[in-house]
């Protein structure tokens, strides 16, 4: 049975034109031009420190942004996640208002013209809604 792989955490922020690699456990740091070589930059220097084969261990990468950046970023996030959840309830009450016009005897054509939408879409939603 193999034993349990080593996980080293490795902060990367940008200083001026590289990427800071930093290892705090082994106070070590390194750099790479691109965030795409940081990984590879951080088992260097691991393995340079620990002796241990490149592949010998595992890397769990913090990538630090500038603080307003990084928030933005966040509620960039949430905003995108609540307009997903509120689309998702307006297709649903979409469904709910055609399915309750249907239940009172409109016709799906009325329907479509008293709420401006396509014959095919009243359809749709009719459908959905079943």
């Amino acid at each position: 049975m193999m034993g349990r792989m080593n996980t080293y955490a490795v902060k990367v922020s940008r200083d001026g034109r590289w990427w800071l690699i930093e290892v705090p456990e082994l106070e070590a740091v390194g750099q790479s031009a691109t965030l795409a070589q940081a990984e590879e930059a951080a088992r260097e220097v691991v393995s340079l420190m620990t002796d241990q084969p490149t592949d010998g261990f595992a890397v769990t990468l913090t990538i630090e942004l500038p603080t307003e950046a990084r928030t933005l970023w966040d509620e960039s996030r949430k905003s995108a996640a609540l307009a997903r959840e509120l689309e998702l309830q307006a297709a649903a009450d979409a469904r709910r208002a055609v399915a309750m016009l249907l239940d009172d005897g409109y016709s799906q054509a009325d329907i479509g013209r008293a709420l401006g939408l396509s014959s095919q879409r009243v359809n749709q939603l009719a459908k959905s809604a079943a």
